[in-house]
């Protein structure tokens, strides 16, 4: 701890002791409710009412994604461990001339309600309509394009991928026995420098939560309360992996799992991990399938009306033989869908909102799906067709080329991002 530091804290210290100075008639009758320091990170601090914003924020998101959390104690502290990240990313940005302009931000947002076929001003009324703070949001937004740039100046700039390494990707994928499989994770950081006494106090806190996952713990509430990976907040979600898309260390577990496993304790450079193999699936590196799609979209509503029961209406209107282009036309509030009959653009996995992809994967070539809700209203849709398509040499390469990058940049993401807390000042004040 620097004495430039050390001063600093105090100094804050003091300013909070003079706040409460100076109304102590306010503050006696509960009028006032002090802004607390949460945290001092460096030279800035976190806030009570950043905690309390990004908590807030979190959970309506995990909400709509139907993802699970822990106890409310549990849940806070990984968001004060979030936003001190945050912070001593932010302020190591800063010392670089990092920044992200409002335009940057504004585009982002566009890119993202497009995805969803909504403009920006539909996005955030269905937001409002969810609970969801647009402010809060627009934070996480610039704050991810802040992180991006730093990993494009720190980490990928340092990242290089061998013509050899593509070859044996496109090699090993090529296989006959090609698979997918889907991850979640648990990382329990261990600094390279943490002698025998410290690597065995995590080896038996790794013990432990394996126990208690084995016994029927949910995974994703114990990865978002223990674990030190880049998406705890996730559920440590790693989504769809081949194996050559994964670490040495990580694939020659998964290889031998089966569906909804939990490995043993693997030990890397990073830590101690555990995963679980939530499914698996075949594929061709070669080919990929896609999908064309109609539906019907109503916004969540606040204003008393109930969107669930008017889309069971409007199915059962299609199941009597009305158009569905007719009827998508008349009452779809997806505008750029709706003068197309409810039509949607041909999608591959991870294109889509997983609610969208794993309900039309169920259905049959000109079915009707049931309701179904996703973060931003209700839908029910029908499966027009399905193809198969080519993919040529050149984007087979610049895809493993993709994948060996981002394996690698996610190896030294988690070294970069521990390695800024360990030269930060951090001091709790809860």
């Amino acid at each position: 701890m620097n004495k430039l530091n050390t001063l600093f804290a105090q100094l804050l210290a003091s300013a909070a002791l003079v706040m409460t100075m100076i109304t102590p008639s306010l503050a006696a009758e509960g009028d006032v409710v002090l802004n607390k320091i949460i945290a001092i990170v460096n030279d800035g601090v976190v806030l009570a009412s950043e905690v309390n914003a990004e908590t807030a924020y979190l959970k309506l998101q995990a909400k709509g994604n139907g993802q699970s959390l822990p106890a409310d104690d549990v849940f806070e502290k990984r968001v004060i461990e979030r936003l001190i990240d945050n912070e001593v990313q932010r302020q190591h940005a800063a010392k670089l001339g990092i920044s992200v302009d409002p335009g940057s931000v504004n585009r982002a947002i566009e890119q993202i309600a497009g995805n969803n076929n909504m403009d920006t001003t539909q996005l955030r009324q269905s937001m409002k309509t969810e609970g969801i703070d647009y402010n809060r949001f627009r934070i996480n937004v610039e704050q991810e394009l802040l992180f991006g740039r730093l990993l494009q100046r720190d980490v990928q700039s340092r990242i290089k991928v061998s013509g050899q390494e593509i070859d044996d990707f496109i090699d090993a994928n090529n296989s006959e026995d090609n698979k997918s499989y889907q991850i979640q994770h648990i990382l329990l950081a261990v600094p390279p420098t943490a002698n025998a006494t410290e690597f065995d106090k995590t080896k038996a806190k790794a013990d432990a939560i394996l126990v208690k996952l084995r016994e029927g713990a949910d995974f994703s509430q114990t990865a978002i309360a223990s674990s030190d990976g880049a998406r705890a907040l996730e559920g440590g979600d790693l989504g769809w992996r081949s194996l050559q898309e994964m670490p040495d260390f990580l694939a020659a577990a998964v290889v031998n799992m089966n569906k909804g496993d939990i490995s043993d304790p693997l030990r890397s450079a990073n830590g101690l991990h555990i995963v679980r193999l939530k499914d698996i699936r075949s594929g061709s590196q070669a080919e990929q399938a896609e999908t064309l799609v109609r539906h019907i979209y109503l916004a969540n509503s606040q204003d008393g009306n109930n969107p669930e029961a008017k889309m069971q209406s409007i199915r059962q209107r299609l199941v009597n033989g009305e158009s569905f282009a007719a009827v998508a036309e008349e009452v779809s509030e997806d505008p750029n869908s709706a003068k197309k009959g409810g039509e949607l653009p041909w999608f591959v996995a991870g294109q889509m909102p997983s609610e969208i992809e794993s309900t039309a994967n169920a259905l049959e070539k000109g079915q009707l799906s049931r309701v179904f809700k996703t973060q931003f209203g209700w839908h029910v849709l029908e499966v027009l067709d399905r193809r198969t398509s080519t993919i040529d040499d050149d984007v087979i390469r610049q895809q493993a080329e993709s994948v060996i990058r981002r394996q690698k940049t996610e190896q030294e993401t988690e070294r970069w991002i521990r390695q800024l807390r360990d030269e930060s000042f951090i001091e709790m004040r809860v």
